[in-house]
């Protein structure tokens, strides 16, 4: 494999046949992730493009390998998508190089702004947080039971293991074994999901760019065909967490987490199984933990907020709160010794 930067990217697309003779190229790294090199390529006279190659190491202190070929599942899982949501909310894919584990897709408009950007300066958009909650609420309806999830790149759950399962779950049980039988449990159950649909399982708001024209999805290598309430657990977590850092001065972040909850269950009815709340909030649990204590901790919570967070995230998966309001009341108890301290 060849591996491209955004110093050689211009170079390698002319030899490729990419881009025109004697155009101009640009090139500019993008992203807040560790696992790709992601490169927006500006052409003159040509719409802009971005370019992503998969890197088997990701850019973690911790060791942390996934396979390649992860990049061929984010293309499987943008062509189901383009399928069955609106233009603009994921990329188009343009080309590829197979030998090389890279492919082009269209780029976001100029305007986008990474939503994890505005939560972290304090911008609870509860819009923003509606239509979130509303494409992820689409996807999985609108792949329940849908003919590309039952074999190919989407049927396997090896990148899923990876990069979730492995430095999220099993790490956790490493730094807290009493906790391994719930967490062995959660494990379990995605193995045998009650229901299954498309998995975005990396659905962030890094991962969600907000534009004047709407919202767009990014990011699908952790995609695969499994259960709902792990996409739910896992954005409620990230939203959790950017309100545990805002909190107790400002409770609007906190409080877009159970908005976005809301908008999520009005969007999917009662066409996903009953128990799909309870084990998101399980899974909510288990990420904010693995968050504080996993193999790719957040950057942005300081020591007294790491431990509220570990003391609730202890409580919901020892309590197993069967509601999101009551995962935010466990949340409440457990963040009062940090403000009385």
């Amino acid at each position: 494999m060849r591996e491209v930067t955004p110093e050689t990217a211009a170079e390698y697309l002319r030899e490729r046949g990419r881009v025109p003779d004697g155009r101009d190229v640009r090139v500019q790294a993008l992203g807040w992730g560790v696992s790709n090199v992601v490169m927006r390529v500006d052409v003159a006279g040509e719409p802009p493009f971005v370019l992503k190659q998969a890197r088997e190491r990701l850019r973690t202190k911790a060791l942390w390998i996934s396979r390649l070929e992860r990049i061929w599942t984010e293309r499987a899982a943008l062509d189901l998508l383009g399928l069955v949501l609106p233009d603009g909310v994921t990329p188009r894919v343009l080309f590829a190089e197979p030998d090389d584990f890279l492919f082009a897709m269209t780029c976001a408009p100029d305007d986008s702004v990474v939503w994890k950007e505005r939560l972290l300066a304090g911008e609870a958009d509860v819009a923003v947080a509606r239509a979130a909650a509303s494409i992820l609420g689409s996807i999985h309806v609108e792949t329940l039971g849908h003919p590309a999830l039952q074999d190919g790149s989407l049927a396997e759950t090896v990148v899923f293991e990876q990069l979730r399962v492995d430095p999220f779950y099993r790490t956790i049980v490493r730094a807290h074994p009493d906790l391994a039988p719930e967490i062995h449990s959660l494990i379990e159950s995605l193995a045998m999901p009650v229901v299954r649909t498309f998995v975005h399982a990396d659905f962030s708001p890094k991962n969600i760019l907000v534009h004047s024209t709407g919202l767009t999805l990014v990011d699908f290598e952790t995609a695969h065909a499994g259960d709902p309430a792990y996409d739910l657990g896992f954005v409620l977590s990230h939203l959790l967490l950017k309100g545990v850092r805002a909190a107790p001065a400002d409770g609007s972040l906190l409080a877009l987490t159970r908005v976005f909850h809301d908008a999520y269950l009005e969007r999917v009815g009662a066409r996903l199984d009953t128990g799909l709340v309870p084990r998101a909030c399980l899974h909510a649990a288990a990420c904010s933990l693995a968050r504080v204590d996993g193999t790719s901790p957040v950057d942005y919570l300081d020591a007294p907020s790491q431990a509220s967070v570990r003391r609730f995230a202890r409580a919901a998966l020892r309590e197993q709160p069967a509601t999101w309001d009551e995962t935010l009341q466990l949340l409440a108890r457990e963040m009062r010794p940090a403000l009385l301290d």
